[in-house]
């Protein structure tokens, strides 16, 4: 037989005070004749007595469960705040391995084109010629100055890139081989390819390092220029 709940058992024991109680009423507003032998009142007593010391028992005992019902609550409140703590952590800790794999492919992107620049460095002559290529066939903007009409280009000549910053360093570390050394110093590069203007490779550190001019200025030099 299974076990009936404390909330059951209390309706059981309310009910069977209830009885045993109105019948001992009964009994003493009954007549003489009516009333019943005295053996039988005490047994009704003993038992009113029984069922109340059980009642209270009983009332203890469901006290006791509900402190550890609200007990129970608290502990479950505290898991459920854990668990969005757990789930916001790891949504953290998700972008985080994502933030790091894009990082990540980044950088392998970013060492194989430094890998790439290293292997085939540039001559500074052939790529003021370019530059001056672009410049001259695709410019899209012209400095705020410059309006139709203006006999002035928009853009760079090629002897005004020579002019301009780019080519007095490229002539002036030409003429002074020693001042490019400290810029070589602390790295190893690629062989150079001999020319006017001499090259330049990528380094890890990520800036452009340069070994006989500043190349890296090419793309402001026609505003120096002009």
């Amino acid at each position: 037989m299974s076990s009936i709940s404390t909330r059951e058992k209390l309706l059981s024991l309310i009910d069977d005070t209830e009885l045993i109680s109105k019948e001992l009423l009964e009994n003493s507003v009954a007549g003489k004749h009516q009333r019943l032998a005295p053996a039988d009142v005490s047994q009704l007593v003993e038992l009113l007595i029984h069922k109340d010391n059980e009642l209270k028992e009983t009332i203890k005992l469901a006290n006791d469960q509900a402190k550890i019902a609200s007990i129970m609550d608290t502990v479950q409140a505290e898991v459920e705040r854990h668990d969005q703590m757990i789930l916001q952590l790891e949504k953290q800790l998700y972008d985080a391995h994502h933030t790091l794999s894009v990082a990540l492919y980044q950088a392998r992107q970013k060492m194989q084109s430094i890998v790439r620049a290293n292997k085939r460095p540039v001559n500074s002559e052939e790529l003021i010629k370019y530059a001056h290529r672009i410049s001259s066939t695709h410019s899209v903007s012209a400095p705020d100055t410059w309006q139709q009409g203006d006999p002035r280009r928009p853009y760079p000549t090629d002897l005004e890139m020579r002019a301009g910053f780019l080519g007095q360093n490229g002539q002036l570390l030409h003429s002074h081989p020693h001042l490019a050394d400290p810029m070589a110093r602390g790295h190893h590069a690629e062989p150079t390819s001999s020319g006017i203007g001499g090259t330049f490779s990528w380094q890890p550190s990520g800036e452009l390092q340069t070994h006989n001019d500043l190349t890296v200025h090419f793309f402001l030099e026609w505003c120096a220029v002009l």
